[in-house]
């Protein structure tokens, strides 16, 4: 499949992204509306735990802010919480259709945090929905495979694919997990001629896997590819034709 996946760095957008909370469809007028609507975030660096999942839900309510307070207690060494509501969607074509690469945005409080925002959006062993330390720069694919090398008192090794969940090094072998970009699929959503604000509604999420998205609700709402109630969510563009951020070409000494 990777093989024949193109990127289209001239047709990668940012955007942001709600839950639709209600079965009947969505009207733009109610997009940002907070009865029926929640929006998709993530924060790093925080005090909550929470570090890298996609929710879906308003902010920490009261009862969970008393993390917080320890941020005032040394505000000299105190966490720099960064809270990101605004993805970047690299675009890949494949066959007649689109698959997305899913990242924090380089955008608004965060547009000078680059490289700190180097996530990629995936998928935990349990199904939730999170961002995870990218195996690759932006916009290049990455599918290598597992591999188990053995090592003998030559100093030669056998390479063979496995599939482990963990890298591991030890005097005898080195089992290295396999990565791939994880690319998300959202039918009706054609990435071409994008305008800003633009809005797509009714929509539906699947991960690479061909799951669909369900959202599940906790002390907040996260995002589940196995667990929780199927839904639709909606997404207003914010800025067409994001290619990757620059940084990552720039000569390395």
């Amino acid at each position: 499949m990777m093989a024949d996946l193109c990127f289209e760095p001239l047709l990668s957008f940012t955007a942001t992204c709600r839950w639709q909370l209600l079965d009947a469809p969505l009207r733009a007028a109610q997009f940002d509306d907070n009865e029926i609507t929640r929006p998709f975030w993530a924060e790093f660096d925080d005090w909550n735990g929470d570090d890298g999942w996609l929710m879906t839900s308003l902010d920490y309510g009261e009862e969970m802010l008393q993390s917080f307070l320890l941020d005032q207690l040394w505000p000299g060494e105190g966490r720099q919480r960064a809270f990101c509501d605004n993805f970047w969607f690299g675009v890949y074509r494949f066959a007649t259709g689109f698959v997305y690469e899913i990242r924090p945005a380089y955008e608004g409080k965060n547009v000078d945090r680059w490289p700190s925002l180097e996530y990629w959006l995936d998928v935990s062993r349990s199904g939730y929905l999170g961002f995870y330390s990218a195996g690759s720069d932006a916009g290049v694919l990455k599918d290598d495979p597992p591999r188990l090398a053995l090592r003998d008192p030559f100093g030669t090794s056998v390479a063979l694919p496995v599939d482990s969940p963990i890298d591991l090094d030890t005097v005898l072998y080195k089992l290295t997990v396999g990565r791939q970009t994880p690319l998300w699929h959202i039918p009706g959503l054609n990435p071409q001629r994008l305008q800003e604000g633009q809005l797509f509604l009714n929509m539906k999420l699947y991960s690479a896997d061909g799951l669909q998205v369900r959202r599940k609700v906790e002390q907040v709402a996260y995002l589940n590819n196995r667990r929780g109630e199927r839904g639709q969510f909606s997404l207003q563009v914010s800025n067409p034709c994001v290619p990757p951020h620059p940084r990552p070409l720039v000569a390395k000494p």
